[in-house]
């Protein structure tokens, strides 16, 4: 999954469910996302996340994958 799909179902995810959710820029091509008192770092590159940094950022967030499911 690319980064700005991942970014575009955590908004989508927070809106539907009313969760706070805060997108900040982060330094260079990264985005800051917290929720809740949770924070995580999203790379902004050409190309899929890799499996596991996909995974660590919704660990990081207190989600699943279920959670990101349409």
């Amino acid at each position: 999954m690319r980064a700005m799909e991942l970014l575009r179902r955590l908004r989508r995810r927070a809106t539907r469910l009313g969760l706070d959710h805060e997108e900040s820029p982060g330094k260079g091509s990264h985005r800051k996302i917290r929720r809740g008192g949770r924070v995580s770092v999203v790379p902004i590159h050409g190309h899929d996340l890799a499996r596991g940094t996909y995974r660590a950022i919704l660990r990081q967030l207190g989600l699943t994958e279920e959670d990101l499911e349409e």
